[in-house]
């Protein structure tokens, strides 16, 4: 499997993870516990984790460079499909996501749909650097031999 494809598999999970866990706290009413959307991290933690795994095992090589652009690519590809769903859901779908969000102490009262893309889109890429390159700190010391 070339590094491509192990890329956008695992953005894949993650923003169907991401998108099955916003579904499910809707459906049992928890929308407005805010501190739940933290709760994405581990996610996205999960899927750059197996993108790097599944490329030092697939690939047979611990490249350090080519792992943490794997993780990284992984997140990000995650990230813009999940904004881009969230962009649509509030436009088309149910806006009372944004009246929520203007509401809460959280985000502040001055919100509006360009606000929260900007602000996601800053938060979500710093969350795939930080987790890409915190999980390298792991990886790079690993034996690939051990993982065939």
């Amino acid at each position: 499997m070339n590094t491509r494809k192990i890329i956008f598999q695992n953005a894949a999970k993650i923003y169907a993870a991401i998108v099955g866990f916003y579904f499910l706290i809707k459906l049992i009413g928890l929308t407005h516990v805010i501190e739940l959307r933290f709760l994405n991290i581990l996610f996205v933690l999960w899927g750059i984790n197996t993108a790097i795994k599944t490329n030092i095992q697939q690939q047979d090589h611990n490249n350090y460079l080519n792992n943490l652009f794997t993780g990284f690519s992984t997140g990000l590809f995650a990230i813009v499909a999940t904004i881009i769903s969230m962009i649509i859901y509030v436009s088309f779908i149910d806006d009372s996501l944004l009246v929520m969000l203007q509401k809460s102490s959280f985000w502040g009262n001055h919100l509006n749909l360009p606000k929260i893309v900007f602000s996601m889109t800053i938060e979500a890429t710093a969350s795939c650097v930080i987790s890409s390159f915190g999980l390298m700190q792991y990886w790079k010391k690993q034996n690939i031999n051990s993982y065939a």
